[in-house]
């Protein structure tokens, strides 16, 4: 398989995680964002776990297949022990991402979400209405990668 076939495979299935995560992000418009008094319903629930679960596999996809693809593509030579940083600022001075800190912040988003507090509804709320603001952020990221790919590698298909 070519880079490029890889590519457009690599591009598909983080179309789709951000499809369905900006479908749960507009969903959620309706009730976000959150304050300490509101209560979780469970069809709410189902949307949070909906968008973190796309949030968490389009990020995945996206710094495990999409961005080291980039790299190669681009003929961008990398030590094979570089680090995920060292890559991520090399991505950004490419211009393939606006900002390196900008990904590493996504990692922050994702562990908030991970605690729940129960116990301090008013955190609770800070953390989820952080977590859809960073959801948003990496859809919106997701698009501009895509568009990099199209403008800069014209030998793949981007599909959208």
């Amino acid at each position: 398989m070519t880079p490029e076939q890889s590519m457009r495979i690599y591009l598909a299935e983080c179309s789709l995680h951000a499809a369905v995560l900006d479908q749960g992000l507009a969903d959620a418009r309706t009730w976000t964002p959150l304050s300490s008094g509101t209560l979780i319903e469970k069809e709410m629930l189902r949307i949070l776990d909906q968008i973190a679960y796309r949030f968490a596999k389009l990020q995945d996809s996206m710094g495990e297949k999409l961005m080291p693809l980039i790299l190669e593509l681009a003929e961008e030579t990398v030590p094979t022990n570089a680090t995920f940083a060292e890559k991520l600022n090399r991505l950004e001075r490419i211009g393939a991402i606006l900002s390196a800190e900008e990904w590493k912040k996504f990692r922050v988003v994702r562990n908030a979400l991970a605690h729940e507090y129960p116990e301090d509804p008013e955190l609770r709320a800070s953390a989820i209405n952080r977590y859809m603001e960073g959801a948003a952020d990496l859809s919106a990221l997701y698009r501009f990668v895509r568009d990099y790919v199209a403008a800069h590698f014209p030998r793949v298909d981007c599909g959208e």
